[in-house]
């Protein structure tokens, strides 16, 4: 994925829903923003955890690749608040020290079900549905290799049952 690509899809979610990437509160103390099929090299990760980070500097990402040397390649790039780890639409979240699943506040996964047959895309949904805390968001979506033009859709988090509404 070429640098900068998905700049123009964080400053929409950072005048989108700046409260949501803020929230500290309840489940939200900690939450991740994933960035879901990272691409070749861990540049867009690392751009948004940048780009995010002003609105709130403790804001956890986790970079998450179904190729295990392009997640090997990027632990170099890891710290206390930005994890590479292998998975895909099951989100690889872990127990906390005290015994608790990591939460999900959103999820950008850009150019990645365009690669999949239509009739999959509810099902990964549902799989991504499962980490993400109820008003969390997932913003999935293509763009041309630069960045200039992208399309995407927003969806929310219900409560209950595990389902996303389209904004």
């Amino acid at each position: 994925t070429a640098q900068n690509r998905l700049r123009r899809v964080d400053l929409f979610l950072a005048r989108y829903d700046p409260a949501l990437l803020r929230r500290d509160d309840g489940p939200y103390a900690g939450a991740l923003f994933v960035d879901l099929g990272y691409g070749a090299e861990p540049f867009t990760t690392l751009e948004t955890a940048r780009r995010l980070r002003a609105l709130n500097p403790a804001l956890r990402v986790l970079g998450v690749e179904i190729d295990r040397e392009r997640v090997e390649a990027a632990q170099p790039f890891a710290n206390a608040l930005t994890e590479f780890r292998l998975g895909g639409f099951n989100l690889p979240l872990v127990a906390g020290a005290d015994g608790k699943p990591e939460t999900v506040r959103a999820i950008r996964a850009f150019n990645v079900l365009r690669q999949y047959e239509e009739s999959d895309v509810a099902p990964a949904y549902a799989s991504l549905a499962q980490g993400v805390l109820p008003g969390g968001l997932l913003i999935e979506g293509t763009s041309d290799p630069f960045g200039r033009v992208w399309v995407a859709n927003v969806l929310r988090r219900q409560p209950d049952p595990l389902l996303w509404q389209h904004l």
